[in-house]
């Protein structure tokens, strides 16, 4: 199948309104304006052809068009996306492509990837699998959408630090939220300072975990179990612990007796 890259109009072509981005910083736009007036667009935009709007729909890129625009270009090279794409196959792909670019903002990134979720019927870890990123660090991200909607401004808008907004996630009431945040930007406050907070404020134990994990040493050996998809409870770790031992079984019964075989047996389960 080939691929037909085609110049069109910037006057024919138009923004998603799906689009996970929502944040476009001038000073971005004027550095990547200026790129463009002197090289011209090196990666085409993706484009799907938007038959109720007559317009071309810009699928990725949207920076790119609007900096066209900037530098004074009539056109620009795009890629024409083929076929009827869902819109969960196509907000995937933006997802990727400003993961990779660093483009979206956390809370842009949160909303999009709750969004994605509830479209394709996953969860975090199914999602993270498909998407090629740590479950961790989703889990990480969709934690800001527990922070009350004034909150979620101040990170919107960069006075609340995405690292210290995701410790504050942490604690339960509203009003310490908000009174924490708070002294976040008046004292400036890092990262640790908050952790700190938080820890004074309703003591460690208390802290949410995120995700659950278990880990200590019986008789020389050392061992940890996290379970991210859900809540770690005694029940799951007893049935873990139980497939382990049935996997040990196995191994014992084999010529292998290495015990680090056990993890390639447990991958292939």
């Amino acid at each position: 199948m080939s691929i037909t890259v085609r110049d069109i109009p910037l006057d024919e072509m138009i923004v998603d309104p799906n689009q996970p981005r929502k944040l476009f910083l001038q000073a971005e736009l004027d550095k990547l304006a200026a790129s463009i007036a002197a090289r011209g667009i090196l990666q085409p935009i993706r484009v799907l052809w938007d038959a109720e709007r007559r317009g071309w729909r810009i699928i990725t890129g949207e920076s790119r068009w609007r900096a066209a625009k900037m530098a004074g270009l009539t056109t620009v090279p795009c890629l024409p996306v083929e076929g009827e794409p869902s819109e969960t196959d196509l907000l995937a792909d933006q997802l990727v492509e400003n993961a990779v670019r660093n483009d979206l903002q956390p809370l842009d990134f949160a909303r999009a990837l709750a969004r994605l979720k509830k479209l394709k019927g996953c969860n975090s870890q199914e999602l993270a699998a498909e998407l090629g990123m740590s479950g961790s660090s989703i889990t990480r991200v969709e934690s800001l959408l527990t922070l009350p909607p004034d909150l979620q401004q101040m990170v919107d808008d960069g006075r609340l630090p995405e690292s210290c907004a995701y410790e504050i996630t942490r604690l339960k009431d509203e009003h310490a939220m908000r009174e924490l945040a708070g002294q976040v930007v008046s004292r400036r406050m890092k990262r640790e300072d908050v952790v700190g907070a938080v820890r004074e404020k309703i003591g460690k134990k208390a802290v949410t975990p995120k995700p659950g994990k278990v880990t200590g040493k019986l008789d020389g050996v050392s061992f940890s179990f996290a379970f991210s998809a859900g809540e770690l409870t005694p029940e799951t770790l007893l049935k873990a612990i139980d497939q382990i031992r049935a996997k040990l079984r196995e191994l014992q019964k084999s010529e292998h007796k290495d015990v680090s075989a056990l993890a390639e047996l447990l991958r292939a389960s």
